[in-house]
């Protein structure tokens, strides 16, 4: 597996930097380890009446470059073990746009990223980036929020997406043996309209009936979801409640203590990443865990 995990020197990036360190990934994986450097000049440029020589500014970056080489080489000594090699690299540019174009260039399997936050700031921090690369990355994104992983949640709606993420989560030999809730949300609600009674008790009795009928869909797939995951090594159960699908993903981690969400989403164009901010975005916000999201591969 190839890994670009991107670093910055802050408490979340060093809580991914733990995670991937310790984390079991499949033999002769590969880890990527970046750092985005921002233009020297640009600081320089925005100080009025301030003239650098291009010398002394060439010099300023040789040393932040020096400084940038033996961070990510302290980084990559905590990476290095059985099994697994890593190379670091300093790139240029908005850091976003810089981690997705880097991973889509070294054409990595996962993208692993540290969060700065949850809630109302948080949500702004994390939208400033790892939620960019989550939107516009054609890999999966990891969002490191805790330094382990010990339990999980997968979020399992039936689609071709989730049955990526729930692929990939069987695929991971650090997942085996760990305790996993699967999680599919039906989003029908118990009758409203119970007060049209009897008027409308034909049209009451059809709407019950298809809430049962979804209720016990849902029930299914997580179920088969769980029967599926088990055979691939890990404790699994499956859960299907009534409800808004990203508080009850959210609730589900809460109540499960899981320090991993798992799920999928659609493409990253158009009309479909309003179906990201409605589901995956939401629970990028409000998860107190990592959330590893995953779309399927397009061939």
């Amino acid at each position: 597996m190839k890994i670009l995990l991107a670093i910055d020197g802050s408490t979340a990036s060093d809580r991914a930097i733990e995670l991937v360190a310790t984390m079991g990934w499949p033999a002769g994986s590969h880890v990527q380890l970046v750092n985005i450097a921002d233009a020297m000049l640009g600081v320089y440029a925005g100080m009025p009446g301030v003239v650098v020589s291009t010398e002394a500014i060439e010099a300023d970056m040789e040393v932040d470059r020096e400084r940038r080489q033996q961070f990510l080489g302290a980084a990559a000594a905590r990476l290095e073990g059985p099994g697994r090699t890593v190379a670091t690299e300093i790139i240029g540019g908005r850091p976003a746009s810089s981690i997705v174009e880097a991973a889509r260039a070294a054409q990595v399997d996962l993208i692993v990223l540290g969060s700065h936050g949850r809630g109302a700031l948080g949500s702004a921090i994390l939208g400033s980036v790892a939620a960019e690369v989550v939107e516009y990355a054609a890999t999966p994104v990891l969002v490191v929020r805790t330094p382990t992983v010990s339990r999980l949640v997968l979020a399992d709606d039936g689609s071709l997406p989730a049955a990526a993420a729930k692929a990939l989560l069987g695929r991971m030999p650090g997942f085996r043996g760990l305790p996993v809730r699967v999680v599919s949300a039906s989003e029908r609600h118990p009758g409203w309209f119970g007060w049209l009674q009897p008027e409308a008790a034909a049209e009451i009795q059809s709407f019950e009936e298809a809430i049962q009928a979804d209720l016990k869909e849902h029930e299914s797939i997580a179920s088969a979801s769980a029967d599926e995951l088990s055979a691939a090594g890990l404790v699994a159960d499956g859960i299907a409640p009534l409800g808004d699908p990203a508080p009850e993903i959210v609730r589900a981690a809460e109540t499960f203590h899981a320090d991993l969400i798992v799920m999928g989403t659609r493409g990253q164009t158009g009309f479909e990443r309003l179906l990201l901010g409605s589901v995956a975005r939401k629970v990028l916000e409000r998860a107190h865990c990592s959330v590893l999201v995953v779309r399927p591969r397009v061939h």
